[in-house]
């Protein structure tokens, strides 16, 4: 029997080839002429005026959280339903941590689950767009402006997913994306940060450069570069840049192929599974989304758990995903929060297969086990 693999990182066809030009260049650091290929192919992609590509989306995030400048006491209001990472950013700088609830319908926040966490101390809001499936922003947005709070968009799952026919990440005045392994494209680790406010662009180049004005020196603006400002080393390395161009070459074949996956799921559990107690990813009419993962509701974790015995039984790999950040061990005694809809989806949202090399049969076989389950 086939086993049908969770996820399978993409290879690229030309990425042997770019990296052999790394090695034959003798210069593997960042900003190199990979790098600089990435930056060109996003930049026109996604219409963005700057780009940062880093190690990571954490670093990436924690690169947005020096430019917001925030003080040790100062609040971010964030989803609990996130990755480690979304909180790690900001509790680094001293901040109070506010963890938002999502919505009933999807695993995303609203302004609606913000408003009851804003207070004076509130410096920024960050929106997680979870499965590529986008937060409604513009309410976000202009509250967020009439209130001089920053909004960072953290995008990790997003690459090519739209909200309004804008591209996620380059909304909000900055925004992160990820280019992990796990995600739709890779160069093992990997992430970039978007900067959408030209407010922040001069900051932005003496961070990335460790605090110092190394770009200026670079541009003979000035005789030598000086320690100007705290920074840190985020630069994604020419080895990197080469597997992620690659990628980058790929991507409308690889987002054509996630959106069929995508579909195959759709029609096959509206056929399959009708009766079935379970919801599937409800979309709405503000979100384009781009296949990044596909989801499924249960009734409870009891369920869930039971569920993905039987799958892993019938050789189909699944997981669950994040874990409620208000319940961890790290932070759960700071507040005393009831998020009833993130807990619900901590318990009960179960991940299914979706990647390149992902067939119709594949998702047929996997949601008529589904329906097997439930009878």
């Amino acid at each position: 029997m086939r086993r049908i693999r969770f996820h399978i990182p993409y290879n690229a066809p030309n990425s042997i080839g770019y990296l052999e030009q790394v090695l034959a260049s003798g210069n593997a650091a960042t900003g190199g002429k990979f790098y600089q290929l990435c930056s060109s192919k996003l930049q026109t992609k996604l219409h963005t005026p700057s780009i940062y590509f880093t190690n990571s989306c954490t670093d990436a995030l924690e690169f947005a959280a020096i430019l917001a400048n925030l003080q040790a006491g100062d609040e971010v209001i964030l989803p609990t339903f996130t990755f480690v990472s979304t909180a790690n950013a900001f509790y680094l700088h001293g901040c109070i941590l506010r963890f938002a609830d999502t919505i009933l319908e999807r695993p995303n926040i609203s302004l609606e689950t913000i408003l009851p966490l804003v207070n004076a101390r509130t410096k920024v809001i960050v929106v997680v767009h979870y499965a590529g499936i986008a937060v409604d922003l513009d309410p976000i947005l202009e509250y967020a402006k009439l209130h001089q709070i920053l909004v960072i968009e953290d995008a990790a799952q997003g690459i090519g997913a739209k909200y309004k026919n804008k591209y996620l990440g380059t909304i909000a005045p900055l925004g992160a994306m990820s280019f992990h392994a796990t995600k739709l494209i890779s160069c093992g680790e990997g992430g970039c940060l978007f900067i959408n406010d030209d407010t922040f662009l001069d900051r932005a180049s003496l961070i990335f450069e460790k605090g110092t004005n190394r770009k200026a020196f670079i541009r003979n603006e000035v005789s030598k570069y000086e320690w100007l400002d705290i920074g840190s080393s985020f630069g994604l390395s020419e080895f990197q840049a080469a597997v992620l161009y690659a990628q980058l070459e790929c991507l409308d074949a690889l987002l054509a192929h996630r959106l069929n996956s995508w579909k195959w799921y759709m029609d096959a559990f509206q056929l399959n599974c009708a009766h079935a107690n379970l919801s599937l990813p409800m979309v709405p009419e503000f979100a384009t989304i781009n296949g990044s993962f596909f989801y499924i509701i249960l009734e409870d974790e009891r369920i869930r758990n039971e569920l993905q015995i039987f799958l892993r039984n019938k050789e189909i790999e699944s997981v669950f995903h994040f874990l409620a950040l208000h319940k961890s061990p790290f932070y759960h005694n700071k507040f005393n929060q009831n998020l009833p809809n993130s807990e619900k989806f901590e318990s009960s949202l179960l991940r299914l297969p979706i990647h390149h090399q992902i067939l119709e049969e594949d998702v047929l076989k996997i949601v008529e086990c589904i329906g097997e389950y439930f009878t």
